[in-house]
């Protein structure tokens, strides 16, 4: 077995990787060729390799025995300085004048015996024009930041099924663009475009019950945001990554996703979704000892940190698929639903009515939706049990989002049935009861459901 000091270090792996010219997914697939049967067998998935790669690029996490083991055999491989096999990475397709040579060989060069032939001028001329054209110009670009805006707009109207189609064609059309030439500005600003469609594929895949679906785009939208020196943009995706774990009921994997993307800039605004929504509602559901006053620490830090920046932040409720950090009626929202996770019906309240007409007159369903669910299910706490009221709230939720279901609707309302089970003779009870099956069973909710509308 190697020694500690045979490990390789990030400085060697980012090398290797910029030298050949490969994104952190194209090296996850060179370090599985390299690995023997066993080693395959034990390394994951490829979004997960992409995650201990950049891990191990960074410092953050040195590579143990396993990876140790590959990126040696990487670096043996592809050595170029070591009279070891040479690379077939870019410098391997250059003539061969330009190609690095001995000092002998440079040396032993005869004097050129030749006049030089210049070039004609302007031919010169036309080659330099072509190596700054470009196939995008501002007002392109400002055509794709107007459609990935459009798309924010309309997504809490429509929900993802009308949109997700656009999405698409939008995300094809920046991989079109990439493999063109553009000058650096713009094409730094492509791959933070594409990124950000990736993002939003992945919180809409997120919402249709396809996790993962979106846990691949997560991994584009971070290596776009990687390659572009995107930190927020970073962050976004892995808030949406944590948002996935949740409603999978992943709830430690979704902390740690998200306290992984705080901690890459724990004073951004963009922190705040990553507090609130990701470490607060995943420890909210928790039952370990400190789960409790973790979530209350994140809370705290997001809500701080929402004051400190609330003249940059957005007015009124923000979309929940909003690329910008959140709005303060935003927040709030999702400490409601941590305090319903923690039982505490009193802060339920107290923070619904600090946001209750900001919230009724949103144009978000969804917003409008999930805070009555919440609010719902904190009324059937023992202690301030309202079984009509709660009912009369859940149904509203679900009327106003049959046509536009999602994955959060149907968990939280799923649990309000649950919540109201000890009072299921009662009719109203029923009648919230049967509301949901013909909800859950409708042809657009079958596709975040999976047709479960009965249990």
């Amino acid at each position: 077995m190697s020694g500690p000091e045979s490990v390789p270090t990030p400085e060697a792996i980012r090398r290797l990787r910029r030298r050949m010219c490969w994104s952190r997914l194209t090296m996850a697939e060179e370090l599985r060729g390299v690995a023997d049967p066993k080693a395959l067998a034990r390394l994951g998935t490829a979004a997960s390799m992409v995650r201990r790669i950049g891990a191990h690029e960074r410092g953050e996490d040195p590579p143990r025995e396993l990876y140790a083991e590959l990126y040696r055999r990487l670096l043996a491989k592809y050595a170029n300085a070591t009279g070891e096999q040479q690379s077939p990475g870019p410098a391997a397709h250059l003539p061969s004048f330009v190609r690095p040579r001995p000092a002998s060989a440079v040396a032993a060069q005869p004097e050129p015996g030749g006049r030089l032939m210049p070039e004609d001028p302007a031919q010169i001329v036309m080659r330099a024009r072509s190596l700054v054209a470009s196939n995008v110009d501002a007002g392109a670009l400002e055509e794709i930041r107007a459609a990935i805006r459009q798309i924010v707009g309309r997504y809490e109207q429509e929900g993802p099924h009308p949109l997700i189609g656009d999405m698409q064609t939008l995300r094809r059309t920046l991989h079109e663009l990439l493999r063109g030439q553009q000058p650096p500005e713009h094409r730094r600003e492509l791959f933070v475009l594409a990124g950000q469609v990736a993002g939003l594929n992945a919180y809409a895949a997120v919402n249709l019950g396809r996790p993962a679906v979106a846990e691949a785009y997560c991994v584009e939208a971070e290596e776009l945001a990687d390659h572009a020196g995107d930190i927020g943009l970073r962050m976004w995706a892995a808030g949406t990554r944590s948002l996935a774990l949740y409603y999978q009921e992943r709830y430690a994997d979704a902390d740690a996703a998200a306290a992984a993307g705080a901690a890459l800039d724990p004073d951004s605004p963009q922190a705040i979704r990553l507090l609130v929504n990701g470490r607060a509602r995943a420890l909210a559901r928790m039952r370990h000892a400190d789960a409790r006053s973790q979530a209350e620490q994140a809370i705290g830090r997001a809500m701080d940190l929402s004051d400190r920046f609330a003249d940059e932040l957005p007015s009124g409720v923000s979309s929940c698929i909003d690329l910008a950090p959140y709005s303060p009626a935003r927040t709030v929202a999702n400490v409601i639903t941590a305090y319903v996770s923690l039982r505490d019906t009193g802060r339920v309240l107290q923070y619904a009515g600090l946001i209750d007409e900001l919230v009724e007159h949103s144009t978000s369903r969804w917003t409008r939706a999930l805070v009555r669910l919440d609010v719902a299910t904190a009324l059937l706490h023992p202690r301030s049990r309202d079984v009509e009221q709660a009912m009369t709230l859940g149904g509203q939720a679900l009327a106003m989002t049959t046509s536009a279901p999602i994955r959060s609707v149907w968990q939280r309302a799923r649990e309000l049935r649950d919540r109201v089970e000890p009072w299921s003779l009662k009719p109203e009870a029923a009648d919230y009861a049967a509301q949901l099956r013909r909800w859950a069973t409708s042809p657009l909710a079958r596709t975040v459901t999976g047709s479960r509308g009965d249990r």
